[in-house]
């Protein structure tokens, strides 16, 4: 790059590019790229200066201490004159040591003799006194070549000063310097709301571009952090955020910031915080730095201070990630553009550009020579280095093997690349052809053996990882192009498969040679690796796979809700009597195990809970569809109100009004549709059957995945010995409990919706002994005839204890819930004891039904009430209030409240005795009723 400016400007004199000879001015473009936001040269001026404070101050180490305008002004006056230089300034004390350091001009400049320039006409240290103030330090100095104001510059001293105070010794670069300037400052801090506005935009604007669009490291698009940061950035440019250490706001922000500044290459936490060392954002920000070292008066001029200047500004080089071959490059771009941009009159630029370039290139020879011969290596350069047995010059040996072994593998890998793509496109129409990346790695794998036997021994002379830097070389070429094609599939395919198969097996290849060769190495090979982040090609696959399973599981989910909106649940349809949907949807799961298993993939156990999570919701999704319908609450009646009165009477209760208006009603809209309605007795029947078939079936599957696991290539005895991955665990348990559903809810549309006719209807209407129980035990028994036929044997049973615990409760509610069309004397106990004995042996059938202690179980309740009704009404009564007294206590001594209805009846429950009561047909039950709770004393 230097020769250019020698052999095609240079050889012009200075006489002929005089001033009056004066280019135009182009406008270069910037060599480190453009930053792609709207941060203005002014407003990265700013915080250039920002950072320059910040990295000078934070290398003091004197306490900081504020000093308001006022006290300073008490001081003598030569204690101010040597330091201070703004309206409200820090004492000696709160500023840095180097940033208070007394300008010495005098001296002469090291850096303007390396560069070969002029010293200037006019320096800011030299100006006159009536023109403006003279800088006595050199932080004043950087500030009135940065064209900072007094108030900004004060500002900024301030809020380090805080910021210090609450964080004493953190340093500057463990902090996102814009991101606590935001947290120090309210817009009660400006002169006017629009230049603090003007303020939160910049840094809300540094943050953007170093955090978002100039990472230190490269963003994922999905970050949760990045996208939290761009909007609330988005927003406050909208609308300016509120802003201060407890502001919600402010912490939300710092969260997100915090957590894009601390990430780190091995994925761990950070000391450093990286917000403006991505480039180009750090190259700007160092660009404006640097022009401070051109004269404000004279443009073409260097400052006589830039030495004191140039290493303070070094100090930011932790902020802003540079270094000195940085530092040189930066520099000879200021150079030359202050060159080109004064029109080229001032040579002493260009030379100095060119002198400056020199540095550069010294600094590249231990970096980049690849177009050194293997042979000149060997021979010139390695053979005189190690003569001269000098550490320095012997790892520079080392850094040129190690270049050309990179760059040699890298053209090697080309040649591969080539020669895959021939052998690619030559056998595309046969059958089984291989893709691309198979041919490429099984050939990448070839060329790091051979690499490794031939040519490693020989380098290891010069360079002790050889294998180790060339495998890493081939990994990352490989992984380049990799990555472009997992990019670029969508799904599993024969192809992508065996592609990433093979990208693995490189791979392990490749680490292996890495690892074998860095075994005698002193950080045990630990910096190769690092080189090698690994492709994972397996969770490429893993999500490949995943996605085939995402396929197949919402494709079956929406099969269920087609199908099942079809199903009529016919009791004929087959043999076993349950639903042709189940047998369909098992062939289908079946169809998609057996599919999965033959996929070829290394990770069969691993992934196949996630295609039985799947499977297993949708089956639980059917098996919910199969129970929904009712619950038995659908069919259980309300409990009426308490009464004495009469059918017709104004106090009748609300049973009989809700008799007539659900139980009629639903009643009529059944007739004739014990067929034909999906929710009929056979109906329910096919839906138990259908659940216990599926129970059977799971069964049958799982034992079936156990046999496909047995035959994977991946798997490990515990993985079909044990475990949960291979189980229908949530399908398992919605069959349990929808047969449970199903049979408690069939037996309760029998006995409360089906039979209400006979039961609420017709039994102890009127006269106990002419409406007894042989008409409900007639159509009863019809419907368990039904059930007997219907159901699966190993649900019989269930469903028909549900039917007994549903009869024996209606025959209950009739007792004591029975509305005011029935009333009981002593002389019925007989006719009540005698028809519920009938009822238990309905379901006992001469032994042939429930066993005795079934039924004796469920029965126990009325067994329990039975005898109340035989009991005399003035010892019942005696009874109720003892048991009254009990419940509420000494409460209940001057008034008997009102017991609540809980439907769990007892004789020993104020509730239950109170209903006994009520339907008690005698004059002393009338007269308690009536002087206790008002209730009326006509039946």
């Amino acid at each position: 790059m230097a020769h250019l400016f020698r052999d095609k400007i240079l050889g012009e004199s200075k006489r002929e590019m005089g001033s009056n000879n004066k280019l135009p001015a182009p406008d270069l473009p910037s060599p480190f790229g453009e930053l792609g936001c709207s941060l203005t040269d002014s407003e990265l001026r700013e915080t250039a200066f920002e950072i320059f404070v910040g990295a000078c101050r934070s290398s003091g180490g004197k306490p900081l201490t504020f000093i308001p305008q006022s006290e300073r002004s008490e001081r003598s006056p030569s204690s101010v004159s040597s330091l201070s230089h703004s309206p409200s300034s820090l004492s000696s004390s709160s500023t840095s040591p180097s940033l208070q350091r007394s300008l010495t001009s005098t001296a002469a400049s090291k850096v303007k003799k390396a560069l070969g320039l002029r010293s200037s006409k006019k320096s800011p240290g030299k100006e006159s006194p009536s023109k403006s103030k003279k800088p006595v330090t050199v932080g004043e100095l950087m500030r009135v070549q940065m064209r900072v104001s007094e108030q900004m510059d004060t500002r900024i001293r301030r809020a380090l000063l805080r910021i210090a105070a609450g964080q004493l010794g953190r340093r500057i670069e463990s902090m996102v310097l814009p991101l606590e300037l935001l947290q120090q400052f309210k817009s009660s801090d400006f002169p006017d709301p629009q230049e603090y506005e003007a303020w939160q935009t910049r840094n809300l604007k540094v943050l953007e571009a170093g955090l978002l669009l100039h990472p230190h490291l490269p963003l994922d698009k999905s970050d949760a952090s990045a996208q939290r940061l761009r909007q609330m950035i988005h927003g406050a440019l909208q609308r300016p955020m509120e802003t201060g250490k407890n502001n919600e706001s402010m912490q939300i922000l710092r969260t997100a910031v915090m957590s894009l500044a601390c990430r780190s290459f091995d994925g761990s936490v950070s000391e450093t915080c990286h917000w403006a060392d991505g480039s180009p954002l750090n190259f700007r920000l160092y660009q404006m730095l640097l022009e401070a070292c051109f004269d404000t008066n004279e443009e073409t001029a260097v400052i006589e201070e830039i030495d004191e200047v140039i290493e303070l500004i070094k100090k930011t080089w932790v902020i802003l990630g540079m270094n000195q071959m940085l530092h040189n490059l930066c520099f000879s771009w200021v150079l030359f553009h202050r060159y080109v941009s004064t029109g080229q009159i001032e040579n002493d630029l260009l030379f100095a550009a060119d002198n400056q370039l020199a540095e550069v290139a010294k600094d590249a020879k231990s970096i980049v020579s690849l177009g050194v011969s293997a042979a000149k290596i060997l021979v010139e350069d390695i053979s005189h280095e190690y003569r001269r047995k000098r550490k320095e010059e012997v790892d520079v040996a080392r850094n040129r093997i190690d270049t050309y072994i990179r760059s040699s593998l890298r053209t090697a890998f080309a040649q591969r690349m080539e020669k895959a793509d021939s052998c690619r496109r030559s056998s595309k129409n046969m059958p089984n052809a291989l893709p691309l990346l198979s041919i490429l790695a099984k050939d990448i794998g070839e060329l790091a053996s051979n690499e490794k036997a031939v040519f490693s021994p020989i380098l290891k002379r010069w360079h002790p990882l050889a294998a180790g830097v060339a495998v890493a070389t081939l990994h990352a070429c490989y992984g380049n192009e990799l990555k472009q094609f997992i990019s670029g599939i969508s799904e599993l395919t024969p192809d992508a498969v065996q592609v990433l198969r093979a990208a693995d097996k490189l791979e392990k290849d490749l680490v292996q040679i890495a690892v074998e060769d860095s075994v005698d190495s002193d950080d045990g090979g630990k910096a190769i690796i690092r080189e090698m982040p690994p492709y994972e090609a397996e969770t490429a696959i893993a999500n490949l796979v995943k996605v085939w399973i995402r396929t197949r599981v919402d494709s079956l989910k929406e099969w269920v809700d087609r199908n099942l909106q079809q199903e009529v649940w016919n009791p004929r349809a087959n043999k076993e009597r349950f639903a042709p949907s189940s047998i369909e949807i098992l062939r289908i799961i079946d169809e998609i195990l057996d599919a999965f298993f033959q996929l070829p993939i290394p990770m069969h156990p691993a992934l196949l809970p996630d295609l039985m999570a799947g499977l297993d919701r949708c089956l639980q999704h059917y098996v919910s569809k199969t129970k929904s319908g009712w619950t038995r609450n659908t069919f259980i009646p309300t409990m009426p109100a308490l009464t004495r009165c009469t059918t017709g009477s104004k106090f009748q209760g609300v049973w009989k009004k809700k008799e007539k208006s659900q139980g009629t009603q639903k009643r009529k809209s059944q007739v004739g549709t014990m067929n034909g309605d999906s929710f009929g007795v056979p109906q329910l029947c096919v839906r138990m059957n259908t659940l216990q078939h599926i129970r059977t079936e799971l069964e049958v599957l799982e034992k079936r995945i156990v046999t496909y696991l047995r035959n994977c290539e991946s798997a490990h005895a515990d993985d079909f010995s044990n475990g949960l991955g291979k189980k229908f665990e949530l399908s398992e348990a919605a069959c349990q409990e929808g047969i449970h559903q199903l049979c408690e809810g069939t037996a309760c549309k029998i006995v409360f919706h089906d039979l209400s006719h006979v039961l609420w209807d017709g039994l102890y209407v009127g006269e106990p002994a002419s409406s007894r129980i042989g008409t409900l035990l007639q159509e009863l028994e019809q419907n368990l005839e039904i059930i007997a036929e219907t159901v699966h044997n190993r649900v019989r049973t269930r469903v028909i204890t549900e039917i007994m615990k549903a009869s024996f409760e209606g025959f209950l509610l009739v007792l004591l819930a029975g509305g005011p069309s029935r009333a009981f004397a002593l002389r019925d106990f007989q006719i009540i004891d005698d028809d519920f004995k009938a009822l238990k042996d309905l379901f006992w059938s001469n032994g042939d039904g429930l066993p005795d202690d079934l039924i004796a179980k469920f029965s126990k309740t009325a067994v329990g009430i039975l005898p109340l009704f035989r009991t005399e009404t003035e010892r019942l009564i005696e009874r109720f209030k003892r048991v009254t007294l009990e419940t509420y206590g000494s409460s209940a001594k001057s008034r008997l409240p009102l017991p609540p209805t809980s439907g769990q009846w007892s004789p020993t429950e104020p509730n239950t005795l109170l209903r006994v009561l009520c339907y008690r047909n005698d004059e002393a039950a009338t007269k308690f009723l009536k002087k206790t709770y008002s209730l009326p004393k006509k039946l």
